[in-house]
């Protein structure tokens, strides 16, 4: 047995399928192709395949130990139906947790499956329901990491600081009730050109929905803010990977371009010892930089002195999956291109001649 078997075996999870027909993604998909279909899209059924993630790994262990790539390998390649990714069994198996963090999952495959259905009794498994299947909880068992390092991901504390249902599926869920693919900001790492534009298009959207841009006259100059409309902080998750930041240009009135700069990002910024770095395995020290939910960031804009004809103001709001220097410090430059800068949200403003 694999030492990543016997971790699961010892914590609770049931490692050998005992489903009639297997507990694997292609045997689930033998009966429910569509659902199949729709989780082959998924980021869960990629959780391995992250360029960032596999060069992250022995930087992990060597940082924190060995223990701390398993805490990683948890998550990442839990194997709880013979398939290493993130899998049916995964959620459909889930019966509880040893605490919403750290992927504590209880995986039982000697249970009813979990569903929102309770008419698809069938001879090859038993059926119940169980409200953990959509429970906020579920996703935050893996979502909610503190550690190891100065890793820190709280999406699951901060949507439980906010009001409203205790879900997550309401906005990741893609293709209705019946949907198994949850859509994220990430790339579709190495899958063809088609499915890394879905996924683009579906981060994109997220993006725009969490984030809402607002440009007007403040005293003598321009204020522009950025609001979190989303339900955690934004960004969240792998905050320390992730680029959120508000671009402005000043053109002239034949569109002339005077000047360009970036006016505030959301970033969390690495130190060791006082010092940037890229990687998180490499800091002494995290300033978190995402806006919590509701909560809003400004800063305004004042005209040049000697520019007293009138200016276009252009306002972009643009978003990565993982900063460049992350790419660069991880030597996956060749894998620079599968990251999308999305253009997130833009406002243009007016600003007539003074005197």
């Amino acid at each position: 047995m694999s030492r990543l078997a016997l971790l699961l075996v010892a914590s609770g999870c049931t490692a050998a399928p005992t489903l009639p027909h297997g507990a694997s993604a292609s045997a689930c998909g033998s009966c429910h192709a569509p659902q199949r279909a729709s989780f082959r899209l998924s980021a869960h059924a990629r959780s391995t395949s992250s360029p960032v993630f596999q060069a992250l790994l022995p930087r992990v262990e060597a940082a924190w130990g060995r223990a701390a790539r398993e805490a990683c390998v948890k998550c990442h390649a839990p194997d709880h139906g013979g398939d290493e990714v993130v899998t049916c069994v995964s959620c459909h198996a889930a019966v509880g947790n040893r605490g919403e963090k750290n992927g504590a999952l209880v995986v039982d495959l000697d249970r009813p499956l979990a569903s929102t259905k309770t008419r698809l009794q069938n001879d090859a498994h038993a059926v119940a329901p169980r409200g953990l299947l959509t429970s906020a909880s579920l996703c935050g068992t893996c979502h909610e990491v503190h550690g190891p390092g100065l890793f820190d991901e709280r999406t699951l504390s901060e949507l439980r600081e906010t009001d409203g249902e205790d879900a997550c599926v309401p906005c990741h869920q893609v293709g209705g009730a019946d949907g198994h693919r949850l859509a994220g900001v990430d790339p579709a790492w190495g899958a063809p050109r088609a499915e890394r534009d879905d996924a683009d298009a579906r981060a994109r959207a997220l993006w725009a929905k969490g984030l809402a841009l607002s440009v007007d006259f403040a005293g003598g100059g321009v204020r522009v803010t950025l609001t979190n409309q989303a339900r955690h902080a934004v960004p969240t998750g792998v905050a320390m990977l992730r680029e959120v930041w508000v671009d402005l240009e000043v053109r002239d009135v034949g569109g002339g371009l005077l000047r360009a700069s970036r006016l505030f990002d959301l970033n969390a910024t690495l130190e060791q010892d006082g010092a940037p770095v890229a990687l998180i395995t490499d800091a002494t020290r995290v300033i978190p930089g995402a806006l919590p939910p509701g909560a809003s960031r400004s800063q305004t804009w004042a005209r040049p002195a000697g520019a007293g004809g009138a200016l276009e103001l252009l306002v972009v709001v643009r978003a990565r999956a993982v900063r460049r220097d992350v790419l660069e410090a991880l030597e996956l430059q060749a894998s620079a291109d599968e990251v999308t800068t999305h253009e997130v949200a833009r406002q243009t403003l007016r600003l007539p001649a003074v005197q």
